[in-house]
């Protein structure tokens, strides 16, 4: 999907339904999301990564690696963000849990290596915008030094869990994540729209 379609959805926005299935401080202090679009075939959602709200240092980690449920594509609309993909490996730096994210249970499912397979860069409004994850890709996102918007078309759920990877003595961090009142939605509509504009 591109950036005119993502643009057309904010500006259709209807602030009481988007609110309900959005949310505020997901996975990670200061990444917030809206849902444009919900249906059990199709979720259309816009992700606002602020990285002087995160708290982490530019050219860390974003999110512990992991798998998905669901395949998905996701577009860097404003900014650069750089999308990691990992292979399994015989090392035993990290510690494999099988993970169910509506009850947020972890299953310890042994300890593996990872490899980094990839590191690319993605630049909005370049050939290389937009980057696809399968059900089985291992992959992570790196900490941008300045905001960055992405879009995301995720298809229907094949997998009641996912795989997450945590590095050996550290601890799987959930932040405050809630939902936005329909004002908080309509701001970041608003922003989004904004980056939008000057990316």
């Amino acid at each position: 999907m591109n950036r005119h379609s993502f643009k057309q959805m904010l500006e259709e926005l209807n602030p009481q339904e988007v609110a309900a299935h959005s949310a505020l401080n997901h996975h990670v202090e200061g990444m917030d999301y809206l849902c444009l679009h919900r249906s059990p075939k199709l979720t259309v959602k816009l992700y606002l990564i602020d990285p002087a709200r995160i708290g982490k240092t530019p050219g860390s980690i974003l999110v512990t690696p992991h798998t998905h449920r669901y395949a998905f594509e996701s577009t860097v609309l404003a900014g650069k963000l750089v999308h990691e993909t990992f292979t399994e490996g015989v090392d035993s730096d990290y510690d494999r849990f099988i993970y169910e994210p509506q009850t947020k249970i972890r299953i310890g499912a042994g300890a593996v290596g990872l490899l980094r397979r990839s590191a690319v860069a993605h630049l909005a409004r370049s050939d290389n915008d937009s980057y696809w994850v399968g059900t089985d890709d291992i992959h992570t996102l790196i900490v941008p030094d300045r905001p960055v918007l992405l879009g995301l078309v995720q298809f229907a759920d094949t997998s009641p869990t996912s795989t997450v990877y945590l590095r050996k003595g550290t601890e799987m961090v959930f932040p405050q994540s809630r939902a936005p009142a329909p004002i908080e939605a309509w701001g970041l509509r608003n922003q989004a729209l904004k980056i939008m504009e000057v990316a």
